[in-house]
């Protein structure tokens, strides 16, 4: 039986700091000749006790990225009840059995939390892991302009609309993803023609004007995105608009990805549409010699949609 190496953590974001914990476990597992394991959950412990709880990343997109740091498998299951009030050790030899003993390493962030009430920290699990002859691993932090790469600051960054500094945060940009539905169509007649996610669990930037890349079938296509409510047509709901840039693209029921690499603008109420498409179409030249630079050399973006 290969040995198991477990990566422990939410994930949420895939950040560098998530990848630094990954790529270790990874490359232990190689060293070893085992099988580098990612344990996760499938909800996130806040929403179990209530909280609402905005996700950076969709269930699809937290594996595609997890697997892309070199582990073999993601073992994704529901944070219940039962799970909640776990006792530390008793975590311990659940996660060892649930590999059928074959746990050799364990690797986690400097600030894991673990067991009934979070009280387990990572000096708790050294000494659980000693006992039973595993080997445990603790990543430091890793900094990112000068502070701790956290997924609290990428929500931070995401909810403040710094698009920018998400994506230096998270080594790629934020993906948003969703299925494309049908809505007023008024950029048709406009010649400028918008797609409508529909909301989902991610969490969504500052309201606001965004040079985009939109990912629809493994290709990727220049855009410009609005979130926010379209003051000018009398929109009241948050929604997220999608103009691809320079196409023509039947998009209606199908899933896309909009990558966010830069904010360009405020929200803002028009004197009348035609001014607004107006806008619009100036918005999508700036984002275009936006584009030219910021996507360079930047993370795969067909497997996050």
């Amino acid at each position: 039986m290969k040995q198991t190496v477990v990566a422990l953590g939410m994930f949420d974001g895939v950040h560098l700091g998530h990848r630094a914990l990954l790529c270790r476990a990874a490359q232990i597992a190689r060293d070893i000749g085992g099988e580098a394991v990612a344990f996760t959950y499938s909800n996130h412990p806040k929403e179990l006790f209530g909280e609402p709880f905005a996700y950076i990343c969709t269930q699809a997109q937290r594996e595609a990225l997890i697997l892309s740091c070199g582990c073999d498998r993601v073992d994704s299951i529901p944070f219940d009840r039962a799970f909640a009030s776990m006792a530390p050790d008793t975590f311990v030899d659940w996660l060892n059995a649930r590999y059928n003993g074959s746990v050799s390493a364990i690797v986690v962030g400097y600030d894991y939390r673990f067991g009934a009430g979070a009280k387990g920290d990572t000096a708790l699990l050294d000494t659980l892991c000693a006992v039973r002859g595993i080997r445990l691993t603790v990543i430091d932090r890793v900094e990112v302009d000068g502070e701790t790469c956290a997924s609290t600051r990428v929500r931070e960054a995401i909810r403040s609309g710094d698009v920018e500094t998400a994506m230096r945060l998270l080594g790629r940009p934020f993906v948003l993803c969703g299925e494309v539905v049908h809505a007023k169509a008024l950029g048709r007649q406009f010649d400028c023609p918008t797609a409508n996610l529909s909301g989902g669990s991610q969490i969504l930037p500052r309201d606001g004007v965004y040079a985009t890349v939109a990912v629809l079938d493994g290709a990727c296509y220049d855009a410009v995105t609005n979130v926010g409510t379209n003051p000018t047509v009398g929109g009241t709901a948050r929604t997220v608009e999608t103009h691809v840039i320079g196409q023509d693209l039947d998009l209606y029921g199908k899933r896309i990805g909009v990558a966010f690499f830069a904010r360009l603008r405020d929200e803002r109420r028009f004197a009348s549409r035609e001014a607004l498409f107006s806008q619009i179409r100036t918005d999508a030249q700036t984002a275009k010699k936006v584009l030219e630079e910021t996507k360079k050399g930047v993370y795969n973006l067909e497997r996050l949609c």
